[in-house]
């Protein structure tokens, strides 16, 4: 893999920025839409704008079942899970708090990694540091949450499963080869867009819920689909290709102090101590699984 040098990095920092944005899009665009149709909406948006985008630049569509099999359980992992989890656990989270489950994200890639790579196994320091994630997890869940049952913890539950989706599609990406980052993006995006649509269509009505609707809801749909969805996937898939999932999962970093900070200036949500002093021992345990 490619060592990373500036560019790599403020791309890095981009897609932290829109991804964190994100979250308080998906509570704009569920005052007017339900779960699914927030996943399925923004996934068709940006399939769209992709598929056309790499059919301009002369990528062909691939031939191969197998490809087009791993677009739909990438796309499956990557998007159709995730981006119904996430909104569906913030119709009663804040932004903020979701974003802060999402940065568990690098440290289940280390479970992963060491069930799954002969060359990545857990150490001392990685033990430690995902450890400290998983009380920091229980210092943003609260004591509380345990106490009134699962209505209050499913939802974080839910974030927290989108996290590991990706993680599990970190993991797949790389097995697709043969086509390039924009067919890639695409592609995983239309195998997405095969799943949700279906089940926004026959669960939702999504159609239905755009007469009358809010231009403000319609109009976070639409950025999610173009910014978040589209441009940082095409920036995921690149980086993943030329420096590595390890690399990317940096986003982890990022993601959530873009979303409070967007959270608290947006949409005026508090944040507690138990969330900051939860955010900082996940992030610590992000840091120190990082060392050998």
């Amino acid at each position: 893999m490619k060592q990373p040098g500036l560019h790599a990095y403020l791309l890095l920092a981009f897609q932290g920025a829109v991804w964190g944005s994100s979250f308080q899009a998906i509570k704009f665009a569920l005052d007017g839409f339900g779960p699914i149709s927030v996943a399925a909406g923004r996934i068709f948006i940006a399939a769209v704008v992709l598929l056309t985008y790499a059919l301009m630049r002369g990528d062909r569509l691939p031939r191969s079942l197998k490809i087009w099999l791993g677009f739909l359980i990438v796309g499956c992992f990557n998007c159709a899970l995730p981006f119904f989890l996430i909104p569906w656990g913030e119709q009663t989270l804040d932004s903020g708090r979701a974003a802060i489950f999402m940065a568990t994200g690098p440290l289940l890639a280390v479970l992963l990694a060491h069930y799954t790579s002969k060359d990545e196994n857990i150490t001392r320091y990685k033990a430690i540091g995902v450890g400290l994630g998983f009380v920091g997890v229980l210092c943003v869940i609260g004591l509380d949450s345990f106490a009134t049952g699962l209505g209050d913890l499913l939802p974080q539950l839910a974030i927290i499963l989108a996290a590991a989706s990706y993680v599990v599609s970190g993991a797949m990406i790389k097995r697709l080869e043969g086509v390039s980052s924009t067919m890639l993006s695409a592609g995983v995006l239309l195998g997405g867009s095969l799943i949700t649509l279906p089940a926004a269509l026959l669960m939702e009505q999504p159609l239905e819920q755009l007469t009358g609707q809010s231009n403000t809801a319609i109009m976070a749909l639409v950025y999610l689909g173009l910014i978040p969805t589209a441009a940082a996937f095409f920036v995921r898939f690149y980086l993943i290709r030329i420096y590595g999932y390890t690399f990317v999962s940096q986003v982890g970093y990022l993601v959530p102090v873009f979303s409070v900070l967007f959270g608290v200036m947006l949409l005026g949500e508090s944040v507690t101590m138990a969330m900051l002093v939860g955010l900082v021992l996940i992030l610590s345990g992000i840091l120190l699984s990082r060392k050998t």
